[in-house]
């Protein structure tokens, strides 16, 4: 499948086993991050009270909800501190998502479509969340986290290691369900663009029709996905401020 190809653009020798490569995935990572900063350097550039021009309305429409139903809603009066790290978490997934539906199919594609990049995201949520934790908490105050108040002590030994499964599978949870859903919509794009060339021309339409719908409803899901990281995110970020109970 040629969309899902990956190129190396400069070859670099392996790290301690690791491939190191410039590939064209890591460009596209790099024109995300590029892009967002772009997008903002632009779009507050005119310091005005009510915001003039396109850019500026649109991005302030995106910021206020993610303000008031992502951070001041999950995470509540200690939100103004993240409030910048889940924006800019929401924009860089959404410019990276966005970029798959370029029409160049043969070496660029959503990064969040490759798992590595979505795990990596999702490791900087976790270690988030662990510097967060022992800060606010201690090592030993993290660690007690997750042994509840009040239960037997007999239990523990049982609870224990169940609520560091659960507490570990957030991450890997978070980077599986943007992967995921990425993955699949431009694979379905994929399928239907080579049945176009693959059936009947009485039959064409068929399938072309739903190429176009399929684009149009993975528009949406860029957004939603997007919305869905930081929330979760926001979410984690509280459940680590929050004291032991």
């Amino acid at each position: 499948m040629q969309e899902l190809s990956r190129k190396v653009i400069i070859e670099i020798p392996k790290v301690m086993g690791l491939d190191i490569s410039i590939t064209n995935e890591v460009i596209l990572v790099w024109i995300a991050a590029a892009v967002t900063f772009l997008i903002f350097f632009i779009g507050s550039r005119r310091k005005n009270l009510v915001p003039k021009g396109f850019l500026s309305n649109f991005l302030e429409i995106l910021i206020d909800m993610l303000d008031k139903q992502v951070i001041k809603e999950n995470i509540g009066k200690e939100g103004k501190k993240w409030a910048c790290f889940i924006m800019t978490t929401f924009f860089f997934i959404l410019f990276a998502n966005l970029l798959g539906m370029l029409p160049f199919p043969n070496h660029v594609k959503a990064p969040t479509s490759n798992i590595n990049f979505t795990a990596a995201m999702a490791a900087i949520i976790f270690i988030t969340t662990i510097y967060i934790n022992i800060s606010n908490n201690g090592v030993g105050g993290f660690i007690m986290k997750f042994i509840p108040k009040g239960i037997p002590a007999w239990i523990t030994v049982l609870v224990f290691p169940i609520e560091v499964i659960s507490w570990l599978a957030k991450p890997f949870s978070l980077a599986i369900r943007l992967f995921a859903n990425m993955m699949a919509g431009h694979t379905l794009i994929f399928i239907m663009l080579g049945l176009v060339m693959a059936i009947p021309v009485f039959l064409k339409p068929l399938p072309l029709a739903g190429a176009v719908l399929m684009n149009c409803f993975e528009l949406f899901v860029c957004f939603i996905q997007a919305f869905i990281f930081a929330m979760l995110s926001s979410i984690y970020i509280k459940d680590a401020l929050e004291e032991r109970h």
